[in-house]
């Protein structure tokens, strides 16, 4: 008990709740651009793109200030989380054409699926690479 105390009170496992908190918000911010465009009978992969990068700006910004709290060499960063977003949208786009133009599933669930599995892979790499902190 007193170990599974020590994990939820670590610093790692703090930032993971509040990166799950924060990619909610991205989330939201992806869907909606995603349905408005695709309400719009824009393409699915293209409307993908387009709202991958607007939750990923999003995204960056909070984690920046809210989350990790690392502010130094920001462009920089911001290249490497924006590397390792689209990353991740190739992969929620490829599963978007292998599933739903392909094999006709539904593109929400597609798209919720692998946003899901996408997100975890980008915890990881970022925790590691994007907001590393710089030892002085």
């Amino acid at each position: 008990m007193k170990k599974v105390r020590t994990i939820a009170h670590s610093e790692s496992f703090v930032q993971l709740i509040k990166y799950v908190l924060i990619g909610f918000l991205g989330l939201m911010v992806d869907f909606g651009v995603y349905t408005i465009l695709t309400r719009f009978k824009m393409n699915v992969e293209l409307a993908n793109v387009i709202s991958s990068i607007c939750g990923i700006i999003n995204n960056f910004l909070w984690n920046s200030y809210t989350n990790f709290k690392v502010h130094d060499h920001l462009f920089m960063r911001f290249i490497s989380y924006f590397g390792v977003g689209q990353i991740t949208t190739v992969f929620t786009t490829v599963s978007l054409f292998i599933f739903v133009t392909r094999l006709g599933y539904s593109h929400l669930i597609v798209k919720v699926i692998a946003t899901f599995v996408a997100t975890l892979i980008q915890f990881i790499v970022n925790k590691i690479i994007t907001f590393k902190k710089v030892r002085k």
